[in-house]
């Protein structure tokens, strides 16, 4: 087959198994003189004519099988399909800073809200007598491994009442890294967990000092025998104090 540039006249001779539409017109480009060309070719009598497919109408799509009706209870209400169960939602990285601070949300101080409590202390003989001592004042006593295990449970934990050693694994007051946790947790947190530190310098109940340190009590290392009766002082002390709080809170609408 020959066709001719418009152009130049160059004759090219197109071999007889080149695929080109007969009857619709198509572009090349001369390889002598670089034009570009439009041609349309003759089809023979006895050539069919080159499919149009872009006048073929697309598939109807298959029909959908009839959904069966789901069963439905005694009352009328649908039946959840059968699938695995939805689980839970858990607390994860997913969730935004308002929600984690609501799972953290602690009781308020008082007889039916003392449930749990924290014992950071590295003598395992002080540990031990704290621990009797709180379980048996109705308390359900976490002991801390050390410094990172109390960090991790202090930020983490629902605790109402806290005892720290103040010299906790070689610490001062100035490097105590818990004392630090605690100065960093929120005043809605923060009101509502008691905290005592307990050292061989500081006076039971020395509330300046306590204030001083931005905690709920003082309790000399000597006492630890008498936790009882200084723990129902020093909580009855601050249930106070935050009952006339709660109160204003209250007057003026906050939560």
């Amino acid at each position: 087959m020959i066709i001719e540039c418009s152009f130049c006249q160059k004759k090219l001779n197109i071999p007889p198994n080149a695929k080109l539409p007969l009857g619709k017109p198509f572009s090349f480009t001369c390889p002598s003189c670089g034009q570009k060309n439009t041609v349309t070719l003759e089809a023979p009598p006895d050539a069919p004519a080159s499919p149009d497919f872009t006048a073929i109408p697309p598939a109807a799509p298959p029909p959908r099988a009839p959904v069966p009706p789901s069963p439905a209870r005694p009352d009328g209400t649908a039946f959840r399909e059968a699938g695995p169960p939805i689980p839970p939602p858990q607390a994860g990285p997913g969730y935004s800073v308002n929600e984690v601070r609501s799972i953290m949300e602690l009781d308020d101080i008082g007889s039916e809200g003392l449930k749990s409590a924290l014992v950071a202390y590295d003598s395992e003989e002080a540990q031990t007598l704290l621990e009797q001592k709180l379980t048996a004042m109705g308390y359900k006593v976490s002991l801390a491994l050390n410094v990172r295990d109390a960090a991790k449970q202090l930020k983490f934990g629902r605790f109402q009442v806290v005892l720290i050693q103040e010299d906790y694994y070689g610490a001062t007051i100035k490097s105590n890294q818990l004392l630090k946790a605690v100065n960093s947790l929120e005043l809605a947190i923060r009101r509502k967990m008691f905290i005592g530190l307990i050292g061989p310098s500081f006076t039971s109940l020395d509330d300046l000092r306590a204030f001083s340190l931005s905690l709920d009590t003082v309790i000399n290392s000597n006492d630890i025998e008498d936790i009882e009766r200084l723990l129902i002082s020093g909580l009855g002390h601050v249930s106070k104090f935050f009952a006339t709080y709660n109160e204003l809170r209250s007057q003026r609408g906050e939560e």
